[in-house]
């Protein structure tokens, strides 16, 4: 997927089936958000979709934003998407222990995810700097 994610046309144009990737991924996402919601339900007892599911999107997309993953696609590694989400644990921790208020909590979360993706595009920015630099001197 890393291959699709910066320019799909290039990965075809190299050969690879792009769309039978892409279904690939969907489908292998399918099946892993399946598991975690049959894990979810043994642990749990039961399961009411009006219940469960508190902004729990919100922690996921802010472990892989802190983990390096861009939210463009085509960047990012497992290992950072788990000390990401050892991140945002510790986050969370954090906020229980100081008493933050349940209300102010997803502001938090909104902001560190705000805050990763300007750092994102900030150090995108000083790398495309570079690269010109170094074109630059090369000519």
């Amino acid at each position: 997927m890393l291959a699709l994610g910066r320019n799909e046309e290039a990965a075809r144009f190299s050969g690879i089936n792009t769309n039978a990737m892409t279904i690939l991924a969907y489908v292998f996402c399918t099946a892993l958000a399946a598991l975690g919601g049959i894990l979810f339900l043994i642990d749990a007892n039961s399961i009411s979709p009006s219940a469960h599911g508190n902004f729990f999107e919100l922690y996921a997309i802010a472990a892989a934003v802190l983990g390096g993953c861009s939210l463009r696609g085509g960047e990012g590694s497992m290992l950072g998407v788990v000390i990401g989400t050892a991140l945002m644990q510790t986050l969370y921790n954090l906020i229980v222990l100081m008493k933050i208020p349940d209300t102010l909590e997803f502001a938090i979360i909104g902001l560190v995810i705000l805050i990763g993706v300007s750092a994102d595009e900030f150090f995108k920015q000083i790398a495309a700097r570079r690269r010109a630099a170094r074109q630059q001197e090369g000519e």
